[in-house]
């Protein structure tokens, strides 16, 4: 395959899974910000929100240049229609759409139709200054996202052959998840913990005012674990990764935090964890590396385990490394390991390395050199 197709599949799934879990993050923010009341403390709390938000998406530097305050009346629009934001909505749905359009030869022409209708949609919204982000229909419109990245991701699935492109799309869309995942539990972490000194800081004072959410109870400590219990914050992290009901089916308890970082750091199971993600990352670029067993070149109807074992290796270059390294680290964790260090520097450290695999496979497949006389097909 040539790597610019690659490369544009990699960056499709990219693009996709990155529109969707901005739509995901902003959605649950909206709301959960709405319910925080209009004291002066309120909009201190809900300004941090709103901030934090911006630093999950990894775009502080660029708002706060163009923008005075972090609001639902600022960020929504910026992460949605923002033709100045790189990450945008509009902007991710725009360069998938281009990558796709390049290579239309090279995949199903439903998952060409799907990209181009959406987007087509996005600026018809944007030409005509109908942005829902200012309206009632907030939760509908990213919703609407939500549901397009469900059906392309369905199209793909269903149309793509089980090749090389394949496993560069399912590479970049489970890289990204991954990312956003360790960005949005390191952000909210540290959410929680200034929340909890403020409302000690405001008990101690005498102060009135504060949301209920910041009840002595509701900021308890875990003596383990040090992590701010604040029910409504954690319940609101497993709704923006849609995981509320699978945590009540794999852990049938109520919200507890150690808990909820254990499912979407840890979970083999949970499609969102970081695990999970990086679990097929390291499946997708073996596969890629390693080439297809006779069967799923079509000689067996037999599904076959994306493992390494089945494959036929060639010698490990640096991206099959680093994502194989991480992921034997998180296969063989458990939770009290990740509480054992700081959990900050924890979900700083794989976001690290997750930007490293990202850099290791430019590098690697979409880099511009020279081939080998080995790697030129006659």
């Amino acid at each position: 395959m040539l790597s610019r197709i690659a490369e544009s599949l990699y960056w499709i799934g990219r693009y996709v899974e990155r529109a969707e879990d901005t739509a995901r993050i902003t959605d649950v923010n909206y709301h959960h910000t709405l319910e925080m009341g209009a004291s002066p403390e309120a909009q201190a709390r809900r300004r941090r929100h709103w901030e934090a938000l911006i630093t999950i998406v990894g775009d502080a530097p660029r708002f706060f240049a163009t923008h005075d305050e972090a609001s639902e009346q600022t960020v929504p629009p910026y992460l949605t229609f923002g033709a100045e934001n790189p990450n945008s909505i509009v902007s991710c749905v725009a360069r998938a759409r281009e990558n796709a359009r390049t290579m239309r030869h090279q995949i199903a022409s439903e998952m060409w139709e799907v990209l181009n209708r959406f987007h087509l949609e996005l600026q018809r919204l944007q030409d005509v200054g109908e942005t829902p982000v200012a309206s009632e229909n907030v939760h509908l419109f990213y919703q609407s996202i939500k549901e397009f990245s469900h059906l392309f991701q369905g199209i793909t699935d269903s149309t793509m052959p089980r090749e090389e492109g394949w496993y560069f799309l399912q590479a970049g869309k489970f890289l990204e998840r991954a990312e956003k995942t360790a960005r949005a539990l390191d952000v909210k972490y540290h959410l929680l913990v200034a929340d909890r000194d403020t409302g000690l800081r405001t008990q101690d004072s005498g102060l009135s005012g504060e949301p209920a959410s910041l009840s002595p109870e509701s900021l308890v400590l875990s003596p383990s674990d040090g992590v701010p219990g604040d029910w409504d914050q954690w319940l609101a992290v497993l709704r923006s990764l849609s995981a509320y009901e699978a945590y009540h089916k794999i852990y049938r308890s109520t919200v507890r935090p150690r808990s909820v970082i254990e499912m979407l750091t840890l979970s083999p199971i949970f499609p969102r964890s970081i695990r999970f993600a990086i679990g097929e990352v390291d499946a997708a670029l073996a596969r890629i590396a390693g080439g297809l067993r006779t069967e799923d070149l079509g000689l067996s109807n037999e599904p076959s385990p994306l493992s390494s074992q089945s494959l036929v290796l060639s010698p490990i270059q640096e991206a099959e490394r680093a994502v194989g390294r991480l992921h034997s680290a998180l296969t063989y964790q458990r939770v009290e390991e990740v509480f054992a260090v700081d959990l900050h520097d924890y979900l700083l450290d794989i976001q690290t390395q997750c930007y490293q695999i990202g850099e290791h496979i430019q590098a690697q497949y979409f880099a511009h050199r020279i081939l080998r006389p080995e790697e030129v097909i006659a």
